[in-house]
């Protein structure tokens, strides 16, 4: 259930809140707000980089009758409310730098939970039936998705984000208490030694040649997530500026848009997932990044003849394979973990394969639109930008198949 409230505002916040109110900063025709907005966005992703397996590692070791991860979701979530408060404070004029410590402040308690929760998972599910958790996983994460920017769309206006911040502080609180009454994590008697600062960073080091599928993930999730980073943070400026729409209705367009897509991705997680117990999991990721790189194509073809009617299938048959691709890829990086004692470690590890192309992804992308934008076009800048984002997807599609994964057995 929290994965719900933490994707509602994560797919909201990131690719439409924080765009829009850089751009009700700066004015709708500010210069280099693509630029702005993928600093800032890096910024708040560079605490999540180190929160996030801190948190998690931090976790691992602590030692309670009533589980270890608890205490994490429960601190990290009630920041997050704070955190949010914040947002609505920012409007015209306002100081960006400020924008930028609000966004890291939220990050850091979003990962405070996120981390320590990716390892609960893998405490409370079986091996053999962690395909059908990571399933359920991802369709919480779609359906947050939906809500979120459905909640956008009604609620969120540019110079009114309140009722949008108290809707999501309310799902917060109503999914943490779902969480903490709903699983019964079993009791931890935490780390073994005493805490020793040498020991517990080198914690963080993984043999690679004793865990050789455990990086391929790590790499090809990081292909990936550059691809999706470097898109979905800038649509709303691509629905602005090469579908030339308006900067309130680009808004409540991208809202709309990411909730018909999150639709068509709960069907498509399903199916992946299905065919993932047919077919394996490595097919079905490598199949769906392929997927993603032909849609970002599609964008970039679109920006030479703009038309919306052709965005909206796009859109949805990209958010259709990114769906079916978190599904089959949490399922992939739980099969490769390297020791089920240490989970909360090692999947903020690879949590960081996530978080650390929303550093470059955002950054690169967006100083390399405005530039671009400037020198030549806005078309020509998001031709170019969502070209190399198709690479990266491309690329993670060719390395997949680098993965081994054992067969699992059924008591």
């Amino acid at each position: 259930m929290l994965w719900l409230s933490l994707y509602a505002q994560w797919m909201t916040v990131v690719p439409v809140i924080v765009p829009s109110q850089v751009t009700g900063v700066l004015g709708c025709g500010g210069a280099a707000k693509e630029g702005i907005t993928g600093s800032i966005v890096a910024l708040g992703a560079v605490v999540a980089l180190v929160v996030a397996p801190l948190a998690g590692a931090l976790s691992d070791r602590r030692r309670s009758p009533r589980g270890r991860r608890r205490p994490y979701l429960v601190s990290g979530t009630i920041g997050s409310c704070i955190a949010l408060a914040f947002l609505p404070l920012f409007g015209p004029g306002s100081n960006l730098l400020l924008y930028a410590l609000a966004i890291v402040h939220l990050q850091f308690w979003w990962n405070w939970a996120s981390g320590p929760y990716a390892g609960l998972i893998s405490d409370v599910v079986p091996r053999e039936d962690q395909g059908t958790a990571s399933g359920w996983m991802n369709a919480m994460s779609i359906i947050g998705t939906i809500l979120g920017n459905v909640l956008i769309a009604v609620l969120y206006r540019p110079s009114r984000a309140w009722p949008i911040v108290a809707m999501f502080v309310a799902l917060n609180l109503a999914a943490l208490a779902a969480t903490v009454r709903g699983v019964r994590e079993p009791p931890a008697r935490g780390a073994q030694l005493p805490f020793r600062l040498g020991p517990f960073l080198a914690s963080f080091y993984v043999p690679p040649r004793a865990h050789a599928n455990f990086y391929w993930v790590l790499i090809t999730r990081l292909a990936a997530n550059m691809g999706i980073w470097s898109v979905f943070t800038f649509l709303l400026f691509y629905l602005e500026t090469v579908l030339t729409i308006g900067c309130g209705s680009a808004t409540s367009l991208l809202a709309i848009l990411l909730a018909l897509g999150a639709a068509f991705a709960i069907p498509a997680s399903l199916l992946g997932v299905w065919l993932s117990g047919r077919y394996g999991l490595v097919p079905i990721v490598r199949a769906t990044s392929w997927i993603m790189t032909a849609t970002t194509i599609c964008y970039v073809l679109i920006a030479v003849r703009p038309q919306l009617a052709l965005v909206v299938p796009v859109v949805v048959i990209f958010s259709a394979a990114y769906g079916a691709f978190g599904a089959v890829d949490w399922a992939l990086a739980l099969a490769v973990l390297p020791a089920g004692k240490d989970a909360g470690k090692d999947m903020g590890i690879w949590h960081v394969s996530l978080v650390l192309p929303q550093i470059l992804g955002p950054v690169a992308s967006g100083w390399l639109i405005t530039w671009i934008a400037g020198a030549v076009s806005p078309r020509a800048a998001y031709e170019v930008a969502f070209g190399i984002a198709a690479l990266w997807f491309a690329a993670a599609a060719a390395l997949v198949g680098r993965v081994r994964l054992r067969p699992i057995t059924r008591n």
